[in-house]
């Protein structure tokens, strides 16, 4: 019975993670792009009194760090968030139009729908596929869902033309897993540095 008890608070707890909506990315160094802090919307908030005013200030609920940041190598991160461990990778080293996502068992690819264009993407966890386009071609400071049929999911520069802080308008059903709407954030985020 004890046993039992376990594994449903465990999956209780895993679902829970699972369920997050995203919110926000912020690039942690204002000079540097190899360490983010993710925010979610169930994250801890704090009211907090500054000169007479009430500021709500938010912990990050997680981050996305450079598994390899002394050789600047771009092709592997790691991430957490509360107590969900994972990783992208890109699957071929001179490839950038392939990627993987895992958490745990589960993982997700990302393909570059076109040769050479880094615009559209079709993510995949092999019962469901996305498409995860930038809105615009040349300029990856906003992407979206191309077709709306699992809600909506919107990535974007909070201020124009600069990479560090991502908004994120997280509407999508429950049906979509916590690993694909990782993989998108990801996806906008890593296609809008500069990292020549």
């Amino acid at each position: 019975m004890y046993k039992c008890f376990l594994v449903f608070l465990f999956a209780l707890g895993f679902t829970a993670v699972m369920a997050q909506t995203l919110d926000a990315v912020n690039a942690r160094w204002d000079d540097e792009f190899t360490e983010w802090d993710i925010y979610t919307m169930e994250g801890d908030q704090t009211v907090v009194e500054r000169g007479g005013e009430e500021i709500i200030e938010v912990e990050a609920s997680g981050q996305l760090v450079m598994r390899w940041q002394a050789d600047l190598n771009w092709t592997e991160w790691d991430f957490m968030i509360d107590d969900v461990i994972g990783s992208v990778k890109q699957t071929w080293k001179d490839d950038p139009t392939q990627w993987e996502l895992r958490i745990g068992s589960e993982v997700i690819t990302c393909r570059a729908a076109w040769r050479d264009d880094l615009s559209e993407w079709r993510i995949t966890n092999n019962r469901k596929t996305l498409v995860w386009r930038s809105k615009y071609r040349r300029n990856f400071s906003e992407w979206e869902l191309r077709d709306d049929r699992y809600g909506e999911f919107y990535v974007y520069a909070t201020y124009v033309n600069d990479p560090r802080d991502w908004s994120i308008d997280d509407q999508l059903d429950e049906s979509i897993p916590f690993s694909m709407k990782m993989a998108m954030t990801f996806l906008a985020i890593y296609h809008s540095i500069d990292r020549s």
